[in-house]
């Protein structure tokens, strides 16, 4: 005989349940709409992916953009709140100016002269800032009278920006006792070399052989290639955009522009294409692609140009200039002696002496530049200097 089994009375409640609901559900109740169940569909990876990648950058730029626009009105602030504390002040301004955030930094500077004038490391700073922006004015203007009331400043960065900015204001004499003085005490080596980094125990000399430099190769092979590199740049300069005008504030009057194609010992992709022999030739040299403090590139002066004189950022490396296109009339000084160019031949150096540039003659000087560690500097330097981030860019 078959036995049934009895449901359990949770099952029969919950069939129960079920079909009141599905009850009900049949009764449609005519003053309301009927309720349309839409299927939901995945969305598709890709989709998300474009979102995620569109909320990201919006973000990022956001985050870029923030700090660069309210850093003056939110530094103003915090030097207003804090004004008595020196200490903390001082601390910001660094904290600024390291973040190359020149305008605050000032702000904050300025705001400790009020408070007192003799502040060395805000006095310092300010003049740092100043010749950076190019106000040698306002440089001017901080230090002349505290040299003349004798203040004793023991800063190599004030008598270096108050020299240049002598320089500047057409004070040469003046500008080089100013220098004469960082000597007798120590702070420089030299009047004529005065770089923001000084590294100890390298040759000092402002002019260099390629033997002594230990790039005899190098300088074989730019020599014999010589047309070949000038050719690829003057096939450039009527018909391209790429050269681009010297934006360092070095131009004391005339045209200057430059082409690129290494960087801190990388090519340039978009300017090597438009050069791959000369690309080509110079990457095969260890010396230039293992310099994360060099820059290769084609310097393009009219006539009627002079570059003001100054120093490169760092005694960390040499400076070779290949001749493409000399006309007569083009010369450079490096410290107290001054020489030209010639088309095929190299010219070699330190580029941390002072050193000017002009251009007299009757049509464009062309030159390609290269940039080489100095002979001196240990492997174990190399991997522990950081990339030059000099204020200008030392162009010629």
């Amino acid at each position: 005989m078959e036995t049934r089994q009895r449901p359990s009375k949770r099952q029969n409640s919950s069939s129960d349940r079920c079909s009141d609901e599905t009850a009900s559900s049949s009764k449609e109740d005519p003053k309301k709409p009927p309720i349309v169940r839409v299927q939901s569909k995945p969305v598709p990876t890709l989709v998300m992916a474009v979102v995620i990648l569109s909320y990201s950058i919006a973000l990022f730029v956001v985050w870029r953009w923030y700090p660069s626009n309210t850093s003056e009105s939110s530094t103003d602030h915090s030097a207003q709140t804090h004004g008595n504390d020196l200490d903390y002040l001082r601390g910001l301004g660094w904290h600024l100016m390291k973040q190359r955030e020149l305008d605050g930094a000032k702000i904050v500077f300025e705001e400790i002269i009020s408070k007192d004038a003799n502040d060395r490391t805000a006095i310092a700073a300010l003049a740092s800032i100043y010749n950076t922006q190019g106000t040698f004015d306002k440089t001017l203007q901080l230090l002349t009278e505290r040299f003349e009331s004798g203040n004793d400043f023991d800063d190599i960065v004030i008598y270096r920006a108050f020299g240049e900015a002598l320089i500047r204001d057409g004070r040469t004499i003046e500008a080089y006792d100013i220098h004469s003085r960082a000597v007798e005490k120590g702070l420089l080596k030299s009047v004529y070399q005065r770089p923001m980094e000084y590294i100890d125990n390298l040759r000092t000399q402002p002019w260099w052989t390629a033997s002594d430099a230990g790039v005899t190769d190098l300088v074989k092979e730019l020599e014999k290639h010589w047309m070949t590199i000038r050719d690829e740049a003057l096939n450039l300069i009527n018909v391209d955009v790429s050269f681009s005008a010297e934006k360092e504030d070095l131009t004391k009057h005339g045209n200057w522009k430059q082409l690129i194609i290494f960087n801190e010992g990388r090519a340039i992709q978009h300017n090597c294409k438009k050069t791959p022999s000369t690309c080509g030739l110079l990457s095969k040299y260890h010396e230039l692609t293992n310099c994360k403090r060099c820059q290769v590139k084609y310097s393009l002066m009219q006539p009627g140009t002079q570059v003001w004189p100054h120093c490169g950022p760092s005694n960390s490396k040499l400076r070779l200039h290949l001749g493409l296109q000399i006309p007569d009339g083009a010369k450079i000084r490096v410290a107290d002696t001054t020489r030209s160019w010639e088309e095929g031949k190299t010219l070699i150096f330190d580029d941390s002496f002072e050193h000017e540039v002009w251009h007299d003659g009757e049509s464009a000087r062309l030159i390609l530049i290269l940039d080489i560690w100095h002979p001196d500097i240990t492997e174990e330097q190399k991997t522990q200097l950081l990339p030059l981030r000099p204020t200008r860019d030392r162009n010629n």
